[in-house]
């Protein structure tokens, strides 16, 4: 797997990387990820086609598993 790049964003890490054929987002908030593979194609294919498919309804849904996802982390957290 290797790093494409990084996309700016001031609540998220996002991350693209390619490996075979795919192109993997991966958005960090503080212990939490979410990873989203595609298969590589005309719309995806680089960190600018990916960053122009995330739109703000896009980040909104993944704001919302991260918040589902903290509650889980917050319930077997030691």
């Amino acid at each position: 797997m290797r790093l494409l790049g990084n996309i700016a964003h001031p609540k998220l890490n996002i991350s693209v990387f390619k490996s075979s054929e795919k192109i993997i987002v991966k958005f960090e908030a503080g212990p939490l990820e979410q990873s989203y593979k595609f298969l590589e194609n005309e719309l995806i294919y680089s960190v600018d086609s990916v960053e122009k498919l995330l739109t703000e309804e896009v980040y909104k849904k993944v704001f919302e598993v991260f918040d589902k996802m903290y509650e889980n982390y917050k319930e077997i957290h030691i």
